[in-house]
């Protein structure tokens, strides 16, 4: 699901990228790449996207107003009462759509603030509702008003807010509170792996803050001064980091990689299944992907609000590989003398199904780069 599905013509994709870069800033998913999955038709992929949407916006453009598929997803919009048009260019709409107010986007080249682009979010604000934002967005408004707050584990912060923002790297952090759960292969699921088990009761004695997405490039331009992915782009996961690099980058903003028990007790958030929503749904992964990364927080968010904690890229902790033993624990943080790998978690863009479950464990070299590989941070701030 998403909040807001595109409508436009192909040959207008470069004037969408400022469009959906200006939505996410405010903290809405959006739905736009126009590619087909393996296996997929184009009906497939429009008619998934659009039930999922609870917005559609349609750009009104010289070729837009020739398109049948514009006018069809436009037609969805209409018919659902969710549709919000704009004009990126200077048109008449078509006859069915005029009596319907467009935003004014003809002049705009993406930069904010800009007069047109209000007029369109607040329209859209009233679509999805005043109090439905993504917490993203509260998150943002929350750090308007003084980011020296900061964060800290403290629970009656998190009763009150929920979401903080780390002023480093200005990076979202959401609250995840105390408890327990079974750790390891998910009851019923018969993909695991031996590795998985045996599954192990595990508590989290104290609350923490974790980074609600992937350590984007933005942010590790900004704290490291430096770009080692792969795939580029500002709102792109960062990858190709060393383990050791990854705890560097999380303690320079304040914090440390989670643990292996940590990770997964946030992914799972209180789901007892192999995934949290369904698979398409949450995770970019080898069948819908296109062999590359997407802008973080794209997909559906868990029970707790942490986006691409399942696929995208895979996520370092800070535990050794070790086996699991059977046994209750609390809090663990596995270390091994000599050991050589560092455990890594999620799944990411360029594996099957079956690797895109919340217990599967997998390891990686701590000196070594991967393309498929990123990190989040846990807050520890005071």
């Amino acid at each position: 699901m998403s909040d807001v599905f595109i409508s436009y013509a192909s040959a207008d994709r470069p004037r969408v990228v400022p469009l959906v870069e200006a939505l996410r800033e405010k903290g809405w998913s959006v739905w736009w790449d126009r590619t087909i999955p393996p296996g997929k038709t184009w009906d497939q992929v429009i008619e998934a996207a659009l039930d999922g949407a609870r917005c559609v916006i349609v750009l009104w453009s010289k070729e837009s107003v020739l398109s049948d598929w514009v006018r069809t997803e436009a037609e969805e919009g209409k018919r659902r009462g969710i549709l919000v048009p704009a004009r990126i260019d200077d048109v008449n709409i078509p006859l069915a759509f005029r009596r319907i107010q467009a935003a004014d986007l003809v002049s705009w080249s993406g930069a904010l603030p800009n007069a047109g682009f209000e007029e369109l979010a607040d329209a859209v604000s009233g679509v999805l509702g005043v109090d439905i934002a993504k917490p993203v967005a509260k998150a943002a408004a929350a750090s308007a008003s003084g980011a020296e707050t900061a964060l800290h584990a403290g629970r009656g912060d998190a009763a009150k807010t929920g979401v903080r923002i780390n002023p480093v790297d200005g990076l979202n952090y959401v609250f995840i509170p105390l408890g327990k759960f079974t750790m390891g292969c998910s009851v019923g699921d018969s993909e695991c792996s031996s590795n998985e088990s045996p599954p192990h009761e595990v508590r989290i004695s104290k609350g923490f803050w974790l980074g609600q997405t992937p350590v984007t490039q933005a942010a590790w331009k900004k704290v490291m001064k430096s770009n080692p992915s792969h795939f580029k782009g500002d709102e792109l996961p960062v990858e190709n980091v060393t383990w050791h690099e990854a705890v560097k980058y999380c303690e320079t903003v304040g914090g440390r990689l989670p643990t292996e028990a940590e990770w997964e007790y946030a992914a799972r958030a209180q789901s007892t299944t192999a995934r949290y929503g369904e698979l398409d749904a949450i995770a970019w992964y080898d069948t819908n992907s296109g062999n590359t990364t997407h802008p973080v927080g794209g997909k559906q968010a868990n029970q707790f609000g942490l986006f691409d904690m399942l696929g995208n890229v895979w996520e370092w902790v800070r535990d050794d590989y070790a086996p699991y033993r059977d046994e209750t624990v609390t809090d663990p943080l596995v270390k091994v003398k000599d050991v050589q790998y560092k455990v890594v978690r999620g799944g990411s863009w360029g594996v099957d199904p079956r690797n895109a479950r919340a217990s599967v464990r997998v390891w990686g070299e701590p000196g070594d780069r991967y393309s498929v590989v990123g990190f989040r941070c846990v807050g520890e701030f005071r």
